[in-house]
């Protein structure tokens, strides 16, 4: 358990090593797809502009943050079947989105915050028997970022090896391996604006009831609530 705390405090220096490993490794970043033009209009990870978001109702937002769960519910399953389909450990729940800004990954446009921004992010641990955190257990993580035509790279972390991929359309799957056994699949949003991060959360937690599971094979994953649901005090 400590060793999946200590990977949450390396998220800040991990994503300046990530810069630094794409360079090395000969990957280039969006900006050599047209990223920055895309940055510079103001698009979020979907390609939406924060004017187009301000004419969107609370209910249009959660139905948009549904989606996006189920996109990313569906990059983690991927993910987690190059490495094991058995039964996976979750840590922490899915369903909430998480204030953006400087907080989440990639580029965010100009003029995102906590308040008007926010990401998506799952992660899930498996213990693998006779596994020590090799390099070399990167190796089938990172045949699958090829073989997708992601831009990734792969460095080391403490005594933790990892994986990064950034999938070109707003979206980071990173894989990381420990000495003791404990591996952890990731996948991070790129931010997506809203036109209050804070009333979005409590749209959707109010309307959560369910508890997240202690584990789950890949694919299974905790429902997203209904616009409908019933509204909890």
């Amino acid at each position: 358990m400590n060793e999946v705390k200590n990977q949450r405090l390396h998220h800040v220096a991990a994503l300046v090593a990530t810069i630094l490993v794409l360079v090395t490794t000969g990957c280039g970043t969006n900006a050599k797809n047209g990223d920055d033009v895309v940055r510079q209009g103001g698009r979020d990870a979907a390609g939406l502009t924060q004017a187009e978001v301000a004419g969107m109702s609370l209910e249009d937002e959660f139905g948009l943050a549904s989606e996006r769960y189920v996109k990313m519910q569906g990059l983690l399953e991927e993910a987690q079947l190059q490495i094991s389909d058995g039964s996976w450990v979750w840590i922490g729940g899915d369903v909430l989105p998480v204030m953006g800004g400087a907080n989440a990954y990639g580029e965010a446009p100009e003029g995102a915050n906590e308040d008007n921004s926010y990401y998506v992010r799952t992660s899930r641990n498996v213990k693998l028997k006779g596994t020590t955190g090799e390099r070399a257990d990167l190796d089938p993580m990172i045949q699958y970022f090829d073989e997708k035509g992601w831009e990734s790279g792969s460095m080391k972390i403490g005594r933790n090896f990892e994986a990064r991929a950034d999938t070109g359309d707003g979206w980071w799957v990173m894989y990381t391996v420990r000495p003791n056994g404990q591996y952890t699949v990731d996948v991070y949003s790129e931010v997506f604006w809203t036109n209050d991060s804070s009333e979005l959360r409590l749209a959707i937690g109010k309307r959560d009831v369910t508890p997240f599971p202690r584990e789950s094979v890949p694919g299974e994953y905790e429902l997203f609530p209904s616009w409908s649901d019933p509204v909890q005090p």
